[in-house]
């Protein structure tokens, strides 16, 4: 049996020395080729974890970690970065810099480049990529989807460099690991050629970090120039990035990530409600094998999630600001939306929210948002899904004898109590398949971390480390 050990995140120290970044970005470690990385590039936010898998005492040992790219990026959350960029007309920030800078510009016409992951989930994305973000995004429309899709990614890479030096002691680690992406379910017949767009944007992203280095964590952004120069670089440079191992559907890596618990039952279907997608996944581990095969008439995937409980939010809070014009409207709308993420968080942690700004204060309770219609929606839609998949896998478990299907429920918006409740609900499946609702970290995910509520972060996480598993040498058989 393969054993299983985990880095508690606690003893990680945080180094805030990042000038070794550049020049480490052009050098392969030996160290670095035992581990492989898992990225989520989410909608809201985006992970990293790291995996290996070493032979002592006779025996596969793996050793798991989440690199705390929040920390790194001078985020209140060690582990996750706001897919978030602000462009100032003069310097391009991220993450949480994004938020603060445009915060701190107090601006009611500009807005943060959010959710432009979902530009790939288009019919057309070729050409989605070629757009020019809303004009309140890009006032001087200097830069395209794809061009802040790509520097987005080069932050991101950044980030896992510094943080892996911190946590495992590897230098450039995205240059010398194995790097694989947790991906939303595109359309089927398309998969092949999105599933190569992400390759070529991973590959320009890598470029576009190693030319600009430590200049991408800068507190003041990147110069419009130097970015510009960058992506045009890349662009013609068509460099392949050797270390990137591939992607893997967001919902197959969270079931990966929870079949690595050897008592995890057979059958496992996971809903994955992300920030642009939910994604449902039913998958089944081979007799006496470590293969895993997935259910693919349960495998589907909707273009609603969390940025759509994050719309009825905004839509509620700028009604019961009863704003006197559509301008001021509008002008709450944007202040709210940079912070509308971070407040429906808020609203559901601890059960009600505030937010004041340009002269407007408005209060909600969360029993009172989950009562509006277009919260319900979104919920009702979610739980179709899910019940339209439960209905394949357990046809197929029955099929093949498996008496047992263990539910998990993961991403962002899993934190959602009504969310929880449609989907956790006790539910008749005829005679010999049993539901059995997971926890939503798996046994071995205990030793991560010691707060109270690590569920709930490593139901954001569990792709990025399915992601790390699935790329590792240990987990070559996963057939996803």
């Amino acid at each position: 049996m393969t054993a299983i050990i985990v880095h508690n995140p606690g003893a990680i120290g945080y180094v805030n020395d990042m000038s070794s970044t550049t020049e480490a970005a052009h050098a392969r470690s030996d160290q670095g080729a035992d581990w492989s990385i898992g990225i989520d590039f989410g909608t809201a936010f985006s992970k990293a974890a790291a995996t290996r898998v070493t032979q002592e005492h006779g025996g596969a040992l793996r050793e798991m970690t989440p690199l705390r790219l929040g920390q790194v990026a001078g985020c209140n959350r060690p582990f996750l970065v706001p897919s978030s960029i602000y462009l100032d007309r003069s310097h391009v920030h991220f993450g949480a810099q994004a938020v603060a800078h445009l915060t701190a510009a107090d601006s009611n016409d500009r807005e943060l480049a959010r959710s432009f992951k979902t530009a790939l989930g288009s019919t057309d994305f070729e050409g989605a990529l070629e757009f020019f973000p809303r004009q309140s995004v890009d006032p001087d429309r200097l830069f395209r989807l794809r061009d802040i899709i790509v520097l987005y990614l080069a932050y991101l890479l950044a980030l896992i460099d510094v943080a892996a030096a911190q946590a495992l002691g590897v230098s450039a680690a995205t240059a010398s690991s194995r790097i694989c992406f947790s991906r939303p379910g595109w359309l089927p017949s398309r998969y092949a050629a999105s599933h190569e767009a992400m390759i070529t944007l991973f590959s320009e992203a890598h470029v576009v970090c190693t030319a600009l280095g430590d200049r991408l964590l800068a507190a003041d952004g990147v110069p419009y120039a130097e970015a510009r120069a960058a992506l045009d670089a890349a662009r013609e440079s068509a460099s392949v990035f050797n270390s990137l191992d591939g992607g893997v559907y967001e919902a197959s890596a969270v079931g990966i990530c929870h079949f690595a618990d050897a008592n995890s039952p057979k059958c496992i279907l996971v809903v994955d409600v992300g920030g642009g997608t939910t994604d449902v996944a039913g998958l089944v581990r081979a007799p006496n094998t470590d293969n895993i095969r997935v259910v693919r008439t349960a495998r589907r995937t909707i273009d609603v999630a969390g940025d759509d409980f994050d719309a009825a939010l905004l839509d509620y809070l700028v009604r019961k600001s009863n704003a006197r014009s559509r301008r001021d409207g509008t002008a709450f709308w944007r202040r709210l939306s940079s912070h509308v993420r971070e407040l429906k968080e808020e609203m559901f942690d601890t059960g009600r929210v505030a937010f004041s700004a340009g002269g407007f204060k408005v209060k909600c309770t969360a029993r009172e948002f989950e009562g509006h219609p277009s919260f319900k929606a979104v919920v009702r839609d979610i739980a179709k899904l899910y019940e339209l998949s439960l209905d394949e896998v357990v046809r197929s478990c029955r099929r093949d004898g498996i008496r047992r299907v263990g539910v998990v429920l993961a991403g962002g918006g899993s934190r959602l109590p009504a969310l929880r409740r449609a989907i956790m609900r006790p539910r008749w499946t005829g005679f010999g398949v049993q539901i059995v609702h997971l926890p939503t970290t798996p046994a071995w995910g205990h030793g991560l971390a010691s707060s109270s509520d690590f569920d709930a972060l490593f139901a954001q996480l569990s792709a990025a480390f399915g992601a790390a598993i699935s790329s590792s040498e240990f987990a070559r058989s996963v057939q996803v």
